[in-house]
């Protein structure tokens, strides 16, 4: 809603130019594969790589805004999509959205707030189905969460 329909990082990186000789300018990926993680092809041909090279798991960056979920489809889609076999946990990317990495203005496009006990079992109770998973990346059997900016709470 605040870059345009269909924006993506792709978007703003397939605009970068050259600065001097030798910059490789603008990065195309792999096979021109602009990837879209809400397509379910794109996470299995991502899962695919991560096996093939080794790579444990995958971290999920999770935002939410006191019950406002964004950019929440694609790790909904691989909870719900059992065989992608790989294990994988959730960064909870917990402070306010600016503009700030797109125009140096620290503008404010929505806040993080932490609200009150209610909000936080409403919180809590969205994470337990993926904590439940059995690919959950776990600790002594604690469900490993990151907290982005623990110092904001």
């Amino acid at each position: 809603m605040w870059w345009g329909e269909g924006f993506t990082e792709w978007t703003t990186l397939r605009k970068a130019r050259p600065l001097f000789d030798q910059h490789l300018q603008p990065r195309v990926p792999l096979d021109q594969r602009y990837y879209d993680l809400t397509d379910e092809n794109v996470l299995r041909w991502q899962v695919g790589l991560a096996r093939q090279y080794g790579i444990y798991g995958f971290c999920f960056y999770h935002y939410w805004f006191n019950g406002k979920l964004l950019l929440e489809k694609p790790v909904e889609m691989f909870l719900k999509k059992k065989d992608l076999d790989i294990r994988f946990c959730i960064s909870w990317a917990n402070e306010s959205w600016t503009k700030a990495w797109v125009s140096r203005e620290n503008h404010v496009l929505i806040e993080q707030k932490y609200g009150n006990a209610g909000e936080w079992d409403e919180h809590f109770y969205y994470l337990l189905p993926f904590f439940q998973d059995s690919r959950y990346i776990k600790n002594d059997n604690k469900p490993f969460i990151i907290i982005y900016r623990p110092e904001l709470i």
